[in-house]
């Protein structure tokens, strides 16, 4: 009797012991899911919103295409600096002052009258913004397995989608009771939580950030040498930049369509804007759990690197199906039809930041992983960038259909530049 209840304590420790580590093992990659959706939720506020301020001060279309390019220029060139700060001076300090300067920028545009004001606060919001996804690359490759990576980043950058898509039912409902501009004070109080979840979870032991760092010196001298003209690199950045397009038009020219074009106003914008990020969370996911399948498979095949060219041509002849939209209109359900495309498009540029990711990760060193994510991310700001604006000016003239031409090509570009830049050499770490 006694022996049976000692072996009942024995697993029952044990089961605890598995709990812990799995709380442990994945509570940095979670903490990355909440700067995500943190970083999303303050980004997405002036495109929900889009078509009440832009009419409050004044503004065109293509007025606001132009904010979201200074964001995006400001946005990519902060991000491989605070990829390399973070492989330089460390994670927590470096992610916790990006933090505290992009939720000061997100309040701020509670102040903006006009359109320079408008900028202003995009350009320094962008700017701490481009600690976010950096952080999530970084967190992932020292905090995970090799066979665990793929879709510990799907969760690290799922946070984005889940806070595009529920920034729609939170900001919706103060901005209607008390202005917009409330609104954006609401984000500013988020970003301190944030800060101060992360203060308790390095307090609490659940990220102990790895002991042996790099020194400086040797980073210094590195960089240069790996990274410099390395055409993986740069295979990963157009892919990223061109493949992943389609997640700026929907997060930032949806609303301008649904209201222009569909006539919906912003009481039902609210309900309807979290589903497009709702597919690229699942983009996430889903392609996350495929990403690492396909890595153990090359594994046990005995060749590591393994050129996904064929996934990225199917996700790019997947991408051609949002120039439809413009053709539902006249439909007998216009709205959930044109919503279902932008689900759909947006799950879809989730498969394409994981896979080219992923591939980055195989080709590149691990120590630059912080980089490679900033470097990525900046073309898909600079291809956003110029982007927008062009989108604007064809919204503003009723040019819909040639603006979704221009964005369901894109994909099919970024892969073929992959194709060319992409080499079979490999100088990643798999620890």
């Amino acid at each position: 009797m006694a022996r049976s209840a000692d072996k009942a304590v024995i697993l029952q420790t044990e089961a605890v012991t598995r709990e812990r580590s799995a709380l442990r093992l994945w509570a940095p990659a979670v903490s990355m899911t909440l700067l995500g959706l943190l970083s999303y939720v303050d980004r997405s506020v002036l495109a929900i919103l889009s078509p009440t301020i832009l009419a409050d001060l004044h503004l065109s279309a293509t007025q606001y295409g132009y904010a979201i390019l200074v964001f995006s220029l400001c946005y990519m060139l902060a991000n491989p600096i605070w990829g390399l700060w973070m492989d330089r001076a460390g994670l927590w300090i470096t992610t916790l002052v990006a933090v505290l300067v992009w939720s000061i920028a997100s309040g701020s545009h509670g102040l903006m009258v006009g359109f320079v004001g408008m900028c202003f606060a995009r350009g320094v919001l962008g700017f701490g913004e481009g600690a976010t996804f950096p952080a999530g690359l970084k967190t992932v490759t020292e905090t995970l397995p090799a066979e665990k990576r793929s879709f510990g980043l799907g969760i690290a950058y799922s946070g984005g989608s889940l806070g595009a898509a529920i920034t729609p039912l939170i900001i919706t409902p103060i901005a209607i009771r008390w202005g917009w501009r409330a609104a954006f004070a609401v984000t500013a109080l988020f970003g301190l939580a944030w800060i101060c979840l992360w203060f308790a979870l390095k307090r609490s032991g659940l990220y102990a950030p790895p002991q042996a760092k790099p020194e400086r010196e040797i980073l210094k001298a590195n960089l240069p040498q790996s990274l410099r003209w390395n055409r993986n690199l740069f295979a990963a950045a157009a892919i990223y930049g061109l493949g992943a397009a389609p997640l700026a038009f929907g997060l930032y020219a949806a609303p301008l369509y649904l209201t222009r074009v569909l006539h919906l106003s912003q009481a039902t914008l609210g309900h309807l804007l979290w589903l497009p990020p709702a597919g690229w969370e699942a983009g996430y996911l889903i392609f996350g759990r495929l990403a690492d399948h396909r890595r153990r498979l090359a594994a046990s095949q005995g060749s590591l690197v393994r050129r996904p060219w064929t996934v990225f041509l199917l996700l790019s002849v997947a991408s051609l199906p949002i120039v439809l939209a413009p053709s539902l209109a006249g439909s007998a359900f216009p709205v959930s039809s044109t919503v279902g495309l932008f689900f759909f498009e947006m799950f879809i540029a989730g498969g394409f930041v994981v896979f080219a990711l992923s591939d980055g990760m195989e080709t590149l060193p691990k120590r630059h992983s912080a980089f490679l994510a900033g470097f990525s991310i900046s073309a898909w700001a600079l291809v956003t960038g110029f982007l927008m604006p062009g989108i604007g000016y064809l919204f503003d003239h009723g040019r819909y259909r040639s603006a979704f031409w221009i964005v369901a090509c894109l994909p099919l570009l970024g892969t073929l530049l992959w194709r060319v830049l992409r080499t079979s050499s490999s100088t990643a770490s798999s620890s």
